[in-house]
C-alpha cells in the first residue's frame, strides 16, 4: 500500500520532471525498498560527548537490516524473516513467497526469507484512486481479506502467475535439497513464465513491444544490451539471484551443501 500511495501522489510523482535532481545522473525516481524482522531491541542514547544519537540495538535490528540490503541482490522490493511471517494471518502468509533459506552477516541462524511480489511499474493507481478518509475507513475496518480483494495490491501481482508459482516452488525445493540440475532448469522456466505473463497481459510500457518475441525465448550471449535489461526488469530479480549463485558454484551443490546460503550483504 506504500507503493500505491507514492505512485498515486501526484506531488511526488512531479520530482521525476525536476531537471535539478536528474542533471547529469539520469532520469530521478522516487522508489523504497522494505527489510522486516520481529523480536526485541534495546533503546537508548549511543555517541559520544560531541554527538548523541537514539538507537536501537539487538539482534532483530541486524537481521532487519540485513533484509533490506538482500532486496537489491534478490531484486524485490521488501523481505520479511520468518519471525514476521509466523506473525501473519493465514491469507496473508498465502501470499509471501519463500525465497531462499539463508544466514546473515553477524548471525548463525537460520532464517526462512520471503516477499510480497509487487510491481508498481505499468499499474494505473488512478484508476482506484480514494479519498483520504475513504482510506482511512478502510484502515479501521481492516480484516485479514484485504490481501484477496485490495484492488491496489491485485494490480501489484499482475505479473504472478499460477506457472511461475508452480515452476518457482520446485526450483526452489530441488536448490535447497541440493538438486542443482534440476533447480536450474526450473528457475530458468520461471524466470521466463514471468516475462511471458507480463507480456501477455499487456501493461507494459511500449519499450517492450519491439522485443516480445526475443523476450519469450531463452537468454543467449548474442542477446544486445536494450534485451538483456528488459529482461531482467521483467523478469524474476529472486530466479536469477538464485541461478547466479549455483552457477558461481559449477552447477553443483557442494559436498558441504545444507540447504542455507549465507547472505555476504
Amino acid at each position: 500500500k506504500t507503493y500505491a500511495g507514492i505512485y498515486r501522489d501526484q506531488n511526488v510523482l512531479n520530482w521525476r520532471d525536476d531537471f535539478r535532481l536528474g542533471a547529469g545522473v539520469g532520469a530521478f525516481s522516487v522508489d523504497m525498498i522494505f527489510g522486516m524482522d520481529a523480536g526485541w531491541a534495546v533503546e537508548g542514547a549511543v555517541g559520544s560527548e560531541y554527538k548523541i544519537d537514539a538507537t536501537y540495538l539487538s539482534p532483530h535490528v541486524n537481521m532487519a537490516s540485513r533484509m533490506m540490503s538482500a532486496c537489491k541482490s534478490f531484486g524485490v522490493s521488501n523481505l520479511i524473516s520468518q519471525a514476521v511471517q509466523e506473525l501473519l494471518s493465514e491469507q496473508a502468509r498465502a501470499k509471501f513467497r519463500h525465497l531462499d533459506t539463508v544466514t546473515v552477516k553477524g548471525s548463525s541462524v537460520k532464517q526462512k526469507i520471503f516477499t510480497y511480489d509487487s510491481r508498481h511499474k505499468g499499474v494505473d493507481f488512478f484508476l482506484f484512486e480514494r479519498s483520504a478518509e475513504d482510506a482511512d475507513l478502510d484502515a479501521e475496518r481492516y480484516t485479514p481479506n484485504i490481501w484477496n480483494t485490495d484492488q491496489d495490491l491485485k494490480a501489484m501481482r499482475q505479473h504472478i502467475s499460477p506457472d511461475f508459482e508452480r515452476a518457482f516452488n520446485e526450483g526452489r525445493n530441488a536448490y535447497l535439497a541440493g538438486k542443482w540440475d534440476h533447480a536450474i532448469s526450473r528457475l530458468e522456466i520461471a524466470d521466463r513464465c514471468m516475462i511471458e505473463t507480463a507480456l501477455d497481459e499487456g501493461f507494459l510500457e511500449y519499450e517492450a513491444l519491439g522485443f516480445a518475441d526475443q523476450l519469450r525465448r531463452p537468454a543467449t550471449p548474442q542477446d544486445e544490451e536494450e534485451l538483456i535489461r528488459l529482461r531482467a526488469e521483467l523478469g524474476d530479480g529472486a530466479c536469477r539471484s538464485i541461478l547466479t549463485y549455483m552457477k558461481n558454484e559449477g552447477g553443483i551443490a557442494p559436498d558441504s551443501w545444507r540447504g542455507v546460503r549465507p547472505l555476504t550483504s
